[in-house]
């Protein structure tokens, strides 16, 4: 009798071992399984955000040095503008036609300060002196640019990639718009793949969270503004959606309100609905990378 029971209680023992186990491997599945998901959305996040930062810095090694050249240019042509001015004016012995010398040499230096504003080539490097002994050989400070930096370059990058395209900054090169092209070609499907993960990701985190919440209500517990019927509740739910949209807007305008000086609410408002809508104007951008 006492060997029957010892029987029965090693078979027990057999059968709780092994249903541990299966418990285990079970939960391990299931912990793999959930590792490899979150894995997936990430990765893919970060393969378009590395593919972002290289595309940024591609585009600035190419586009630098011809910004920086062009905007050379236009700080000899300035120089040469302002030379010609000071020159024509000081050498003048005809008094009777210095007003006319001095419109149309003045006309022709304003012309040449137009394109360098235009430009983006500030005035403040342009030497002073301006002796025509020196002034081929005077030392002038580097030009310095906006234009092209990392950030710039990387926020060009992922205009592109979003097809908002403020035109702020674009590629003025054949090989720069050779690679844009390219650029854009591969990365316009991987930037639509990677939103269209993570909206599903995030829907399903809206509806978990829903169930939960209206798991822990009562049972027959129910919101007297919420229609019974079916077209109702649609119409709420579009309006609640707008609703949220209009909340987001205006705390991405709050934040930039604080980030530019010269922003107010409906500045960053307008930046905001633009840029979500990818319209992209371009007459509003962020100053501050």
């Amino acid at each position: 009798m006492s060997i029957k029971k010892s029987d029965l209680s090693v078979g027990f023992t057999e059968e709780n071992v092994e249903q541990t186990t299966e418990e285990r491997r079970l939960f391990q599945k299931q912990h793999i399984q959930k590792i490899k998901s979150i894995a997936g959305h990430v990765g893919l996040l970060i393969a378009l955000m590395f593919y972002t930062a290289i595309g940024g810095l591609v585009f600035r090694h190419i586009e630098l040095p011809a910004e920086l050249a062009r905007l050379e240019v236009l700080r000899a042509n300035l120089r040469a503008e302002r030379y010609s001015f000071v020159n024509a004016v000081s050498n003048n012995t005809d008094v009777s036609n210095l007003r006319t010398l001095v419109s149309i040499k003045l006309r022709a230096y304003e012309e040449a300060v137009q394109k360098a504003a235009q430009g983006g080539l500030l005035v403040s490097f342009v030497t002073d002196t301006i002796d025509q002994e020196n002034r081929d050989t005077t030392d002038l400070q580097p030009i310095v640019t906006e234009r092209w930096s990392v950030f710039q370059a990387v926020f060009f990058a992922s205009t592109v990639l979003t097809t908002i395209g403020y035109g702020n900054v674009v590629p003025s090169t054949n090989l720069g718009r050779m690679f844009c092209i390219l650029f854009a070609f591969v990365g316009i499907p991987l930037t639509l793949i990677v939103i269209a993960d993570w909206g599903k990701l995030f829907a399903r985190g809206v509806v978990k969270i829903a169930l939960t919440l209206k798991s822990k209500l009562p049972l027959h517990f129910s919101f007297p503004c919420v229609p019974t019927n079916l077209a109702g509740r649609r119409s709420l739910g579009a309006f609640t959606a707008i609703v949220l949209l209009f909340l987001y807007l205006a705390c991405g305008a709050g934040m930039f309100m604080l980030w530019e000086d010269d922003w107010n609410f409906f500045d960053g408002f307008y930046f905001c609905f633009v840029t979500m809508t990818t319209i992209g104007f371009g007459d509003l951008v962020p100053s501050k990378y």
